[in-house]
């Protein structure tokens, strides 16, 4: 239903025509009535309405400048003029003004109808349009929205080819999503392999920083070519260059590709706490991207000895290989069940140096991760232990992420063999505290003026700093932190006892240049300020 305001000075006019209407008939639900312009406007500040009838001539301001008010504040009213006058230039004014009739007065009832019932129809009409106009365009900004996603879905099912082009559909499967290449242009792939976390994350900031390490890539490798970063494969990246013309994709902007992964290397390393290297590949039709993809794949599977590095399969020859050794999985066997630790430990660490001197391949590695795996589980197992934190609640078992390097399955190793020794000493012998532990407590013993933090003390025992913290944790009920600042406090209250520094020169000598920071740590461990515990305890006479 429709609203309808009568605006005339003749109170009588405007009575007529409210009474002398079937405006239920004509749809109308509400009619309003006013006898001046200011009133009218008073009106139309508490409720809309969808047609105004007014008169021309009114004392004060017009209705002629009420239409212009209108025009401004309620462009969608419509407007029907009446006068007691057959001015040609009231009538030109009106109409200019976008009024949808002039009548003269006075108004035959039927031919107002008949006008009312046309104007209704325009309404409509208008008004279907702008709610057709605005679901397009709530549909279409979804859509642009979500097509940044489309687009990277789009590239996901071509490098796995789960997408088959017949004639003429790719060429349109690219216009649907604006991508500006056609269907016999080259794309430039560069795939991004992730190798190693150099801190714990959980899956959850995994995502985030897989996510922002494909966002890096488009700023520092794509560097504002034509291109997309597609995530792919546990958090795995591929750089595709759009190359509209075939040309040397090598080059961007006047700088080798090689470079530019380089930097992007570095940049990983330093803000994002990872490991990771480049395989560029060679330009490539669209139709033959998965293929490419593969081979890509290949050679980062086939890749165990190079590490965070910028790698060209295609150029690179593969030199003449030999069995690596075997891993001598019977003696490590005999050694771990009759506990003989140390033995084992050097046995490893000799394996491993051996390794590296020689050209492996990635099945070498397996062998000794599930070789290794399988002794520790099957002894671990006899005596109860459950060792599913050394295999990772991270699924490193299904991803097999220990063996994309020499250097990451030998820091997997020395963490299942230090659960498997943990652990089963509790079932064994009473506990000890592992020699891993008693090392880094030795040391910040005999270190407490250095800044002793988790990464520095982890790479003295040669751990990962997020597993050497739940290892002391578990085994001495503190945290690493705590002890090395119980150390550090221990020694500063041993220098007050005994010695003539000054208080400032005692919280230097652990490491401390902020004095306040020191003797607030001081009295968080002690209950006294450093002055108060030299007054109290000083052995000097």
């Amino acid at each position: 239903m429709y609203n309808v305001l009568l605006v005339d000075d003749e109170k009588y006019a405007v009575k007529g025509l409210a009474a002398g209407m079937d405006w239920e008939a004509l749809g109308i639900s509400v009619v309003l009535e006013a006898y001046d312009v200011g009133q009218a406007k008073e009106l139309l500040s508490e409720r809309e309405a969808d047609i105004v009838i007014l008169d021309i001539e009114m004392p004060g301001q017009s209705g002629l400048d009420l239409a212009e008010w209108l025009r401004e504040q309620h462009p969608h009213a419509e407007v029907i003029f009446l006068t007691g006058h057959a001015n040609f230039n009231y009538a030109q004014k009106a109409l200019s003004m976008g009024a949808f009739r002039y009548l003269l007065k006075p108004v035959d009832h039927d031919r107002l109808s008949e006008i009312i019932l046309q104007l209704l129809d325009k309404i409509r009409s208008e008004r279907e349009l702008q709610d057709y106009q605005s679901v397009y365009r709530k549909y279409y900004s979804l859509w642009e929205s979500q097509k940044p996603l489309l687009v990277e879905r789009f590239w996901q099912e071509v490098i796995q080819g789960r997408t088959a082009f017949l004639s003429g559909k790719l060429d349109a499967a690219l216009r649907q999503y604006d991508i500006p290449l056609g269907s016999e242009d080259r794309l430039f792939p560069v795939l991004i392999s992730i190798e190693q976390w150099q801190q714990d994350f959980g899956a959850r900031d995994e995502e985030i920083m897989e996510y922002a390490i494909r966002k890096a890539a488009e700023e520092l490798v794509l560097d504002g070519s034509p291109g997309i970063v597609v995530g792919e494969r546990n958090g795995s990246g591929l750089i595709l260059f759009y190359r509209a013309d075939a040309g040397d994709a090598a080059v961007d902007n006047g700088v080798p590709l090689a470079e530019k992964c380089g930097a992007f290397i570095q940049s990983c390393n330093e803000y994002f706490h990872c490991r990771l290297s480049c395989y560029i590949g060679g330009e490539v039709g669209i139709t033959g991207l998965e293929e490419a993809y593969q081979r890509l794949l290949e050679a980062e599977r086939a890749n165990v000895t190079r590490t965070n590095s910028v790698i060209l399969p295609s150029t690179e020859s593969k030199p003449a290989t030999r069995p690596a050794p075997p891993p001598p999985l019977a003696e490590w066997g005999l050694l771990l069940d009759n506990g003989r630790r140390g033995e084992l430990t050097e046995q490893l660490n000799r394996y491993f140096s051996r390794l590296e001197r020689e050209e492996l391949s990635v099945e070498t590695l397996q062998a000794v991760y599930f070789g290794l795996a399988h002794l520790c589980l099957d002894s671990a197992v006899k005596k109860g232990v459950s060792l599913s934190e050394a295999l990772d609640s991270r699924e490193e078992t299904m991803t097999l992420s220990p063996v994309k390097s020499l250097a990451a399955l030998r820091q997997w190793c020395a963490r299942l063999l230090e659960q498997y020794w943990t652990g089963t000493a509790v079932h064994g012998e009473p506990q000890q505290q592992s020699s891993i532990i008693a090392k880094i407590k030795e040391y910040a013993q005999q270190h407490p003026q250095e800044e002793l933090g988790r990464e520095q003390l982890a790479s003295y025992v040669f751990l990962n700093p997020a597993y050497l913290s739940r290892l002391f944790r578990k085994e001495t009920g503190q945290s690493l932190t705590e002890y090395v600042l119980e150390v550090k406090i221990g020694y500063a209250r041993r220098l007050l006892e005994e010695s003539n520094l000054k208080v400032g020169a005692v919280a230097e000598a652990i490491g401390y240049t902020h004095f306040s920071y020191f003797a607030k740590l001081f009295k968080k461990m002690t209950g006294m300020s450093p002055h108060e515990y030299r007054k109290k305890h000083r052995r000097l006479p």
